[in-house]
């Protein structure tokens, strides 16, 4: 499902995905990435649009984890251990004055 929709995105647009409380939602994060990699490949052999992927996390050890899930695939734990890999980058909190008018 994820592969459809991404292709049909990158074929005519840039695409940035943003997955808040991603550390939630690990399972579905690896289709989607798995999915966005394919994308990636096909549309590469083309020169096709880039598809970028921001998660938005509360928890910073996650991350490092998913490439030991079960289900994840070797092509994900490749992409993972290599440099398409920014890592993860922690964010000082805001104070409590600051928070409240941010919104």
């Amino acid at each position: 499902q994820w592969k459809a929709w991404l292709k049909e995105l990158a074929a005519s647009s840039k695409v940035l995905l943003v997955v808040d409380y991603a550390e939630t939602r690990q399972e579905t994060l690896l289709q989607l990435l798995e999915a966005a990699l394919q994308v990636l490949g096909e549309r590469a052999k083309d020169g096709g649009r880039r598809v970028h992927v921001l998660c938005l996390a509360r928890e910073g050890v996650w991350w490092e984890q998913l490439k030991y899930l079960p289900n994840c695939p070797e092509l994900m734990k490749d992409w993972l251990d290599g440099t398409g890999n920014w890592g993860s980058m922690l964010l000082p909190p805001w104070a409590s004055a600051d928070r409240s008018s941010a919104f």
